[in-house]
């Protein structure tokens, strides 16, 4: 008898680990994507800094646009009638969940297109399998928007990434470009500890294969050395405000400018930093709410996660003075005509996709921007980065990236609420059906199954990447 039940006991145990496996495995259910071709009447289209063309009808064929025509075209739906068109946003920094978070890259997918980020950036992925990834929405297998990506960070030794490729010499510089861009990567991410030599021969053989240099400042590299490169979150500013710090701006902006850099300032993973003294406050952001609940209650939480503590190690207090720097240096920026780009750096704490570049929006306006000013650095600014045509327009043979507005946020960046429609590549998502599938994968994520196993999981890498970093 004890025989019997023993073995029951176990066929159960295997039973139920069988549909434990098979429920992650199947993953959160998966919005179906449309047709990528639509014919919409009634829109007045908006190209920012560029006016408005009212009663028009936008037709898309096979992923681009292919005709702004005047009136309302036959058989065209009117279903957004005297709604606003504009070009969908670009991300130019994020990072996407690692491969063994099942499923949340597809939640990330979901939300940028919810909040009408149609284009994303990734500069340094957790895992990478980014390219299963692009290849699926390209191919219509996963709603999401189009994807680039830099692969793996290179770093120094030690480096600062976890699963950062360490580049210590000129030859391995180069070997390492040559093998980027034989996987397809579609930029260079360059990280703290890289060696000026090393720098040296990465820039020359990325600009040699056309491969543009994201990066932070490596310590071993002078500001004042950097040429054509797109340079993050205003690294290299480091006078406080001060006595000085006035002509600190002005001399960083004309580095800036003599070195040909491009800025992504990322202000809005600073703001959310600085925040973090009030944690409790953070916790019942709405846009917060929309990831699983282990971001807010273990991920993000510094009384947790001591990873957390990586954002400012004296303290998150110090990041609300760096912010107000940063906000100065972006207006000294854009008064000399300097390239700024909106990126976000998620998955910092807070920043939620597809919501923060729409806070991101404000901060630049907080700098000095003017409302379309933003929208075209989140456009057609980014657009013309990325080197591919017409993407960030509204236009004949552009990328049919659209989003329809009830009312303009070219004028009034509350207006963002009014998203009714998403079309990414030419596929037609209404907000009411993104909002629904959201909040499926919210249920599924934060269901029992999911939420204990990745809870445990996350414990685990969480001190593994600690003791990576030395305790």
């Amino acid at each position: 008898m004890l025989r019997r039940a023993a073995f029951g006991l176990g066929i159960a145990v295997l039973v139920a680990a069988a549909l434990l496996v098979a429920h992650l495995l199947a993953g959160p259910p998966s919005l179906s994507v449309p047709a990528p071709s639509v014919e919409l009447a009634g829109l007045t289209v908006v190209n920012p800094g560029e006016g408005r063309l009212p009663d028009r009808t936008l037709r898309v064929r096979d992923g681009r646009i292919d005709a702004i025509e005047e009136g309302a075209a036959p058989g065209a739906s009117a279903a957004f009638s005297g709604a606003f068109a504009l070009p969908g946003l670009i991300d130019l920094h994020v990072h996407h969940p690692p491969a063994i978070a099942l499923g949340e890259r597809e939640l990330f997918s979901l939300l940028f297109l919810r909040h009408g980020v149609t284009t994303v950036r990734d500069v340094g992925s957790f895992g990478g399998g980014l390219d299963r990834q692009r290849r699926r929405v390209q191919e219509g297998q996963l709603a999401g928007p189009r994807l680039y990506a830099c692969g793996p960070i290179l770093d120094g030794d030690p480096p600062g990434w976890p699963g950062a490729r360490v580049v210590l010499s000129a030859d391995e510089a180069r070997s390492a470009i040559a093998d980027l861009a034989e996987d397809g990567s579609d930029c260079i991410k360059i990280y703290n500890s890289i060696s000026f030599d090393a720098y040296l021969a990465l820039h020359e053989e990325a600009h040699r294969r056309g491969l543009p240099l994201v990066m932070h400042l490596p310590d071993g590299v002078p500001f004042g050395m950097l040429d054509a490169v797109e340079l993050q979150h205003l690294m290299g500013l480091s006078v406080l405000p001060g006595d000085d710090g006035e002509r600190a701006l002005r001399s960083y902006a004309k580095w800036s400018k003599a070195r040909r850099i491009t800025h992504t300032p990322t202000l809005v993973a600073f703001a959310r930093g600085a925040q973090l003294e009030d944690y409790e406050r953070l916790l019942r952001d709405p846009a917060a709410q929309l990831l699983p609940r282990h971001y807010r209650e273990l991920l993000w939480n510094p009384e947790v996660n001591p990873l957390v503590h990586w954002l400012e190690p004296e303290g998150f207090e110090v990041l609300r003075p760096r912010y107000e720097t940063m906000l100065q240096t972006v207006a000294e920026l854009h008064r000399r005509q300097i390239p700024v780009m909106a990126g976000t750096d998620t998955m910092n704490p807070f920043v939620v996709p597809g919501a923060s570049l729409q806070e991101e929006l404000s901060h630049l306006v907080a700098a000095g921007f003017s409302l379309e000013e933003a929208w075209q650095v989140a456009t057609s600014g980014a657009g013309r980065l990325l080197a591919v045509p017409g993407l960030g327009t509204l236009r004949p043979g552009a990328p049919a990236d659209i989003l329809i507005f009830r009312e303009d946020p070219t004028l009034d960046l509350e207006a963002l609420s009014t998203l009714e429609a998403v079309v990414a590549d030419g596929r037609l998502y209404p907000r009411a059906v993104l909002d629904e599938a959201i909040e499926r994968q919210r249920r599924y994520f934060d269901g029992p199954v999911y939420s204990t196993l990745y809870r445990a999981v996350a414990r685990l890498l969480i001190a593994a990447v600690h003791a990576w970093d030395g305790g």
